[in-house]
């Protein structure tokens, strides 16, 4: 990359920067799409029904910040029990899922 620094100024220059478009707003607006044919797209109850799904899947937090809170007080006040046992087996079938590979192939 060639660079140019003007003396006398705290900017910097690039060889690349006249070529670059900008990416916050396009060179020039879409031309009004010309429509030729009376053709319709309807979605089928199925389609309706996975735009739906798809939508409130998308609307449900990643994160359960209620269930954390109650983490992070059970662990604070010491009432948090862990199971050993139980965490012993997830490991185990973890490492046994790993050793055999993926399924169906």
């Amino acid at each position: 990359m060639v660079s140019e620094i003007n003396s006398g100024s705290s900017s910097v220059v690039t060889a690349l920067d006249s070529r670059v478009a900008k990416v916050d707003k396009p060179a020039q607006p879409a031309a009004p799409v010309a429509q030729t044919s009376s053709e319709v797209v309807k979605l089928t109850d199925l389609g309706s029904r996975l735009q739906a799904l798809t939508q409130s899947v998308a609307d449900v937090p990643a994160v359960d910040s209620k269930r954390v809170e109650q983490f992070r007080q059970a662990i604070a006040d010491g009432s948090y029990q862990i199971d050993a046992d139980a965490v012993a087996e997830k490991l185990s079938s973890f490492e046994s899922m790993l050793a055999s590979g993926p399924q169906g192939g």
